[in-house]
């Protein structure tokens, strides 16, 4: 063992933490009968799982490894206003193709980070030139890119267990989070990219004629449908999921804080 190791080890093992029950006098712990556990189950879970060995990440068994044809990305080199004009007119062109009653469905996301470290993850189902679902989710301490991807999971779970799709047409602002759903390293992501690449995997199984297709729509261009969904993710107003002086959560808080004290 190293002696930065048994620093930590013996550290850890020496002073517990400020909050530790550990560090409570029995007078303390006979007055806290509130269990802890009651709170603590109000507070976000972060649940890190990561499986290198999982077959969906081994070269050769990846969902592009066998659909390399049947999954396509559509971005552009932003080079200039015309060649965003140019992207966005092959977009419109694709989308108004898939809303002709046919076996497409076009699925728009957005997600983002607000205030109070909430996120929230937005997804827009269009089936004949009309919204027909809108999904929205919500959830804590996850960045940008998570919040992205996770909308992209939601509408696309959507739209693929919708009867009789053969063309599923995703429109994000973030290639960055669709490009985690192909990639092999992405432990952080695991918990969202598993149950994904599974759920595209059956998809593509399922029928010859399946396809999924990833279209670029950066915010800046403001595209009016997916506008739509930046806006509803920009304006839509989340209450704080932290205790509020009001709450019971604060309540109880101060409860425990006036027993530290003593």
């Amino acid at each position: 063992m190293s002696l930065t190791q048994f620093l930590i080890c013996n550290t850890l093992r020496t002073i517990p933490y400020r909050f530790s029950t550990s560090k409570l006098t029995a007078k303390q712990q006979i007055k806290l009968r509130s269990s802890i556990k009651d709170v603590n189950k109000y507070l976000n879970k972060i649940n890190k799982c990561f499986n290198p060995l999982h077959p969906l990440f081994s070269p050769g068994l990846r969902v592009a490894d066998h659909f390399p044809s049947r999954i396509t990305f559509y971005s552009f080199l932003f080079l200039s206003d015309k060649d965003l004009y140019y992207h966005l007119q092959k977009l419109n062109h694709i989308f108004r193709l898939s809303q002709i009653p046919t076996h497409s469905i076009t699925v728009i996301t957005d997600g983002g980070v607000k205030k109070f470290n909430i996120a929230l993850a937005v997804a827009h189902i269009w089936i004949n030139d009309s919204i027909a679902n809108q999904l929205q989710l919500q959830f804590m301490n996850v960045t940008s890119v998570k919040a992205k991807l996770m909308a992209i999971h939601i509408g696309l779970i959507s739209a693929i267990e919708h009867n009789d799709t053969h063309d599923i047409i995703i429109i994000t602002d973030s290639i960055a989070a669709t490009s985690k759903i192909l990639e092999s390293k992405v432990n952080p992501f695991q918990n969202i990219v598993i149950p994904l690449a599974t759920k595209i995997k059956f998809f593509l199984n399922k029928d010859t004629r399946n396809a999924i297709h990833f279209w670029y729509c950066p915010s800046k261009a403001k595209w009016p449908r997916h506008k739509l969904v930046d806006n509803q993710v920009k304006t839509n107003n989340i209450p704080p999921m932290c205790p509020t002086s009001n709450s019971y959560l604060f309540n109880k808080k101060k409860e425990y804080d006036d027993i530290l004290k003593e």
